[in-house]
């Protein structure tokens, strides 16, 4: 009586395992980290933004780019920066040499000048960071300035959830005391997870306390640096994860399919 050759059972539990953990690993190695990055990076330098003389678009090594929107807030100032307001004017704004601090790349040339300060009391920059699902972590905000003649004092960060439209204040306000030729001023940190999960963000700095209203510049500003992390969305992790654990699948099945042929086919293959 022949004996029957007795087949052992596949593993697949542990290769099953080993497919998840192999998907888990490159998921991982690709995903961002946690560690703080530079999501935006505003130095002035290249074309000029209309209506404005100089750039006002962000630039490498920073993550990503998007300008920034310059604003007059003539309204009283406790009630200015909560609000949108018109566009600061383009013939009070000027070419200015390169302020040397914060900076992030290799050094520019120009920045970003203002005068007659008082007749804008409220000189601000609005910072858009738009998703369909609010991934922008912003932990830390920092710029270079210059200021002669009494230009702006004060800086305090303001936060929007709808766009623009309104503005919550951040914790903190910074004085601006150093004389010309500038200085690197770090705003105060931006608690962690503080600006997660809002589609409609905008971080906004808003300069105020000038006191001269000369037609020299009096006021520059340069290198802004929007420091935090970009948290990928739900469903581009998930959707990768699957990619991966497809793609094994796949090369599982033509393996086992391989080995099921007659060894001299497998040589030709």
């Amino acid at each position: 009586m022949r004996k029957l050759k007795r087949r052992h059972p596949r593993r697949l539990p542990s290769r099953l395992i080993l497919i998840v953990a192999c998907a888990l690993m490159l998921i991982a190695a690709f995903a961002p980290r946690a560690n703080a990055a530079l999501i935006r990076y505003y130095d002035m330098e290249g074309p000029p933004t209309a209506p404005y003389p100089v750039n006002l678009g962000s630039h490498s090594p920073a993550l990503e780019t998007g300008g920034f929107t310059v604003l007059d807030l003539r309204a009283p100032p406790l009630l200015a920066p909560t609000v949108q307001g018109p566009i600061y004017p383009a013939a009070n704004t000027f070419v200015r040499p390169e302020i040397p601090f914060n900076l992030a790349g290799p050094p520019g040339t120009v920045s970003l000048g203002t005068n007659r300060n008082t007749d804008h009391p409220n000189f601000s920059v609005d910072i858009p960071f738009f998703s369909s699902t609010g991934i922008y972590d912003v932990t830390n905000i920092s710029f270079a300035y210059s200021a002669r003649g009494n230009g702006y004092a004060m800086v305090q960060v303001y936060m929007s959830t709808n766009g623009g439209v309104t503005f919550t204040i951040l914790p903190g306000i910074t004085a601006l005391t150093s004389p010309s030729p500038g200085a690197q001023v770090i705003l105060p940190a931006i608690a962690l997870g503080t600006t997660l999960n809002i589609p409609n963000l905008v971080i906004r700095l808003n300069f105020t306390g000038a006191a001269s209203n000369g037609e020299n510049p009096q006021f520059d500003l340069d290198n802004i640096q929007i420091a935090g992390t970009i948290v990928p969305e739900p469903a581009t992790v998930a959707g990768g994860l699957l990619g991966v654990l497809g793609l094994c699948w796949h090369q599982r099945r033509r393996l086992i399919r391989l080995r099921a042929l007659p060894a001299h086919v497998r040589r030709v293959r």
